[in-house]
């Protein structure tokens, strides 16, 4: 029963900052500082050209990856990548050890195949943004 409030604990922390409404909360003079139309964008979680890394932070949260870009004449720009995932199902044919009964009632263990559904999940980026001295100069979406 420990493990579970624990788990659950650690689950609703981890939510917390999920949203913009609650990285705003947490940050407030952040938001404060950003324009109103920039507010706007911030909380519904949209993010335009211009912004700073503070206002991405806001709107995205922390991105899960992040990549600096050395291009010629010594430029750097830093990258960030955010991801989602999805799930698929897959059926799949398995060998199975199957213990059961013979017909004098006797315990055998027979060899059969049975098929058991595979979960897998899939990770995909889903945005990226480019950043140069401390502004968004572009935003790359995925088109579905």
């Amino acid at each position: 029963m420990k493990r579970l409030f624990l788990l659950l604990t650690v689950a609703a922390l981890a939510a917390g900052c999920a949203t913009p409404a609650s990285r705003i909360k947490k940050n407030p003079e952040a938001f404060a500082r950003l324009p109103p139309e920039v507010q706007t964008n911030v909380q519904a979680g949209r993010i335009e050209l211009g912004y700073t890394t503070e206002a991405v932070e806001l709107a995205l949260g922390p991105p899960p990856r992040r990549y600096v870009r050395k291009a010629a004449g010594g430029k750097h720009t830093e990258v960030w990548s955010y991801t989602s995932t999805y799930s698929t199902t897959d059926r799949q044919r398995v060998d199975a050890r199957v213990r059961g009964y013979d017909s004098q009632g006797r315990s055998r263990t027979y060899t059969d195949w049975v098929y058991v559904d595979v979960e897998q999940r899939h990770e995909y980026e889903r945005l990226r943004v480019e950043i140069e001295t401390n502004t968004v100069v572009a935003i790359e979406t995925l088109a579905r």
